[in-house]
């Protein structure tokens, strides 16, 4: 995969409502660790590893994101805004700017804290669609897990048994631009079915479920013990300041 022809999305809609009080006035991805933003180092992550051009897709407090990045003057960047954020989850907020995308695409959670050369040698796996996933974390009901059958995923969700699974994605995802109409069209039918409240995982799995083959499944890339961190609850974002940030 050509770095120069991928593009990156950072996900930044939702409130983090279990993060408050620091998002009561805050997108969590403003939310500082070690001297910067989550989306300050996701932003830096994604120039390292090659890829210019970037939307963020938006919501609670977006004002506020569109400021962090003005006044940083970071070139490249497009916003697609979420107005239904409050009702709505992570796949709305991904089929919104998949609609935007011609090339191939990285997705970015903007809610993880993680070691950019992860992101790096994840954009530059040899496959089309590829998932960085943990394989040495203890797993429960709260991960999106993977199952995987000859490297590749053939199924991942939060639903799944932990003993069944390789690990849990983390959060970051490579995605071919052969299989973008594929998703859209995926999560266009969710909608059409009043189903707002999927993560959007559950178009990778429907993805997976139509068995065409390794064109289609995701590879994985493991993250191989270096540090990362998904930030949704008041635990987790003292994880993070405690034990993530001092590593990155």
């Amino acid at each position: 995969m050509n770095q120069k022809d991928i593009r990156g999305i950072v996900l930044c809609a939702g409130r983090g409502g279990r993060l408050r009080p620091f998002t009561d006035d805050t997108p969590k991805c403003l939310l500082s660790f070690g001297g910067k933003t989550i989306l300050e180092r996701c932003l830096d992550g994604l120039r390292a590893a090659g890829v210019g051009d970037i939307i963020l897709v938006t919501g609670y407090r977006r004002e506020l994101i569109e400021r962090f990045v003005e006044e940083r003057g970071t070139a490249g960047i497009t916003f697609v805004v979420n107005e239904a954020y409050a009702r709505t989850n992570t796949a709305v907020s991904l089929n919104l700017a998949l609609k935007r995308i011609t090339s191939d695409v990285v997705v970015v959670n903007g809610d993880v804290l993680f070691d950019p050369s992860i992101l790096a040698d994840l954009v530059a796996l040899p496959v089309f669609h590829g998932a960085a996933v943990d394989a040495d974390i203890s797993l429960d009901g709260e991960e999106v897990k993977v199952i995987v059958r000859g490297g590749r995923i053939v199924e991942i969700g939060k639903d799944l048994n932990p003993k069944d699974s390789l690990g849990e994605a983390i959060g970051l995802y490579k995605i071919g631009r052969s299989a973008i109409a594929d998703l859209i069209r995926i999560y266009d039918d969710l909608e059409s079915k009043g189903e707002f409240q999927h993560f959007f995982e559950k178009g990778f799995d429907l993805l997976n479920g139509n068995r065409s083959g390794d064109d289609r499944s995701f590879g994985v890339f493991l993250t191989g013990g270096r540090p990362w961190v998904e930030i949704d609850t008041l635990e987790d974002y003292h994880y993070a300041e405690r034990d993530i940030a001092p590593r990155l």
